[in-house]
């Protein structure tokens, strides 16, 4: 800072004191008498003889001096004080604006995420609503495809029957096998499809896919693999597991048109409470990571919203129904896990499936034949809403020498129960009924009088009825629709001679056979 005259450090002030200094002893010279001046010739001297006024002369401008200095001084000081505040209130202003858009930005990344969030829950509520409307569509072409199955089989059993008429059936069986696929994909979507979980090893399950992915990708699609070591066993479904890699696969394929790379990777992963979102379906927990890659045209955000929609696609019609990722959605689903997609248009895809680890050891699979179709005696109580595949299935067990009780709900069963207990030795019901008596309700309260009566519970999109279930009615206890005639004639044998013995069943032979037509 610049201290010259003090011009900087006191401004004008010191001027101004000095100026009138010098007035006022010019003023006080004058104010001497003439006497008081040397004679003519002599040197230049002040001669101080002052009066009164004079002196009070000399005061008054010094005063007014020192006033006007003071007035100076302190608009300078005001100046510098006003500097001051200005200075601090533009500290605290800035500091003020910084804090305010922290907190703007806060509250847009808040409100951003909350929208998210609302627009994830969105799509998973508008794909629950899509999964029941399926699931009932599913149940009601299940009951359809039996009866035209069922029939087409009974037809192509008949010795008599001319060779364009078999044609046509064996055309007509296809037909409805391919139907029943499509449907099984909609239940899958749904999560209504039956499942048998059990501790299955990731590397063994993908290993034993190989040689099928291989031949889905053809020449023009090298597949990769990175398994991971030592991976932990998961909870899982070995056909649905396999069918969720292949469709996964099959999707990375068609993104591909021009060939490429697909990778599967499985390695574990494990999340914390921190690492959960509210926009994602993100569990905290161990599990073993499922990641299939491919270099294809990739994906916007928009084709990812809707991704998993049933029958939503991007390819050409007639290429593909747009059930395959539904499928895989809700597969996941059903396993207790999700799926996290990754994808930039012209950067290929990343599709990331979660299952949750489990600490049963695995198993070795085991092919387990179909026993043959034998008949029997047996009384079968035949419980179906639906009267055409009621009569139907009477028609198929009667044809087997089975005897056969009809009902056509659960309340209607009761009564036939009553009249005819002692003759029942086995249920075969139909799990959704009308008149609020569902299958497993009647089944329960039959076996609450006969403990070791055999059931076989007969539906196509029951899995949440079955879990809720006492005993967990799997495997032959358990009928999926669409099926063949061979099939249920199977089911019904199997869970008679698996019933205890000392019922109702043990008074009757097994040893008949089937009647041809």
């Amino acid at each position: 800072m610049k201290t010259s005259l003090g011009r900087e450090r006191y401004g004008c002030p010191i001027q101004a004191g000095v100026l009138f200094f010098f007035l006022g002893c010019f003023c006080l010279s004058a104010s001497n008498s003439a006497a008081a001046w040397p004679e003519s010739g002599a040197s230049f001297a002040f001669v101080i003889e002052p009066s009164m006024a004079a002196l009070s002369m000399l005061f008054a401008v010094l005063a007014s001096g020192l006033v006007m200095a003071a007035v100076l001084w302190a608009r300078r000081w005001q100046r510098r004080i006003l500097r001051q505040h200005h200075n601090e209130v533009s500290q605290l202003i800035d500091t003020w604006t910084k804090r305010l858009q922290q907190e703007v930005a806060v509250r847009e990344q808040a409100e951003r995420s909350m929208q998210e969030g609302q627009e994830w829950h969105l799509r998973q509520e508008r794909l629950a609503a899509a999964g029941r409307l399926t699931a009932g569509l599913a149940h009601q072409f299940n009951n359809i495809m039996t009866i035209v199955e069922g029939h087409a089989s009974l037809l192509m059993d008949n010795p008599d029957l001319d060779e364009e008429s078999a044609k046509s059936l064996v055309y007509i069986t296809a037909s409805v096998e391919r139907m029943a696929r499509l449907i099984q994909q909609l239940l899958a979507f749904s999560r209504k499809q039956l499942m048998q979980p059990k501790p299955l090893d990731v590397a063994e399950a993908v290993a034993q896919t190989t040689g099928v992915l291989s031949q889905l990708l053809g020449q023009d699609v090298a597949l990769r693999l990175e398994i991971g070591p030592h991976l932990p066993p998961i909870l899982a479904d070995r056909e649905m597991f396999q069918q969720i890699v292949a469709n996964l696969v099959t999707n990375g394929r068609d993104a591909m048109r021009g060939g490429g790379q697909l990778t599967i990777r499985a390695a574990e992963a494990s999340f914390t409470a921190a690492d959960v979102s509210a926009k994602s379906e993100r569990q905290a927990g161990r599990f073993v990571r499922l990641s299939v890659t491919d270099t294809g045209c990739g994906m916007d955000s928009t084709v990812i919203d809707h991704l998993f929609q049933p029958f939503f696609t991007t390819k050409e019609v007639g290429k593909g129904a747009g059930l395959g990722l539904a499928t895989v959605h809700g597969m996941i689903h059903q396993h207790q896990g999700w799926v996290e997609v990754e994808s930039k248009p012209g950067h290929g895809a990343t599709f990331d499936i979660y299952f949750p680890v489990t600490a049963q050891a695995p198993q070795r699979p085991v092919e387990a034949g179909l026993p043959e179709a034998r008949g029997g005696q047996e009384t079968v109580l035949v419980v179906e809403d639906e009267s055409v595949l009621r009569e139907l299935v009477r028609e198929i067990l009667t044809a087997y020498g089975y005897r056969i009780l009809e009902a056509a709900d659960g309340v209607e069963a009761l009564k036939v129960w009553e009249e005819r207990r002692q003759k029942v030795d086995l249920l075969l019901t139909d799990v959704s009924m009308p008149r609020g008596l569902s299958g497993r309700d009647l089944a329960e309260k039959l076996r609450q009088v006969d403990p070791r009566l055999p059931v076989i519970f007969s539906s196509g999109y029951s899995q949440e009825m079955i879990e809720r279930s006492d005993d967990r009615v799997q495997g032959a206890n358990y009928l999926c629709k669409p099926y063949l005639p061979a099939q249920l004639a199977q089911t019904v044998r199997h869970a008679l001679d698996a019933a205890p013995k000392g019922g109702a069943a043990a008074r009757a032979p097994a040893s008949y056979q089937k009647q041809q037509p």
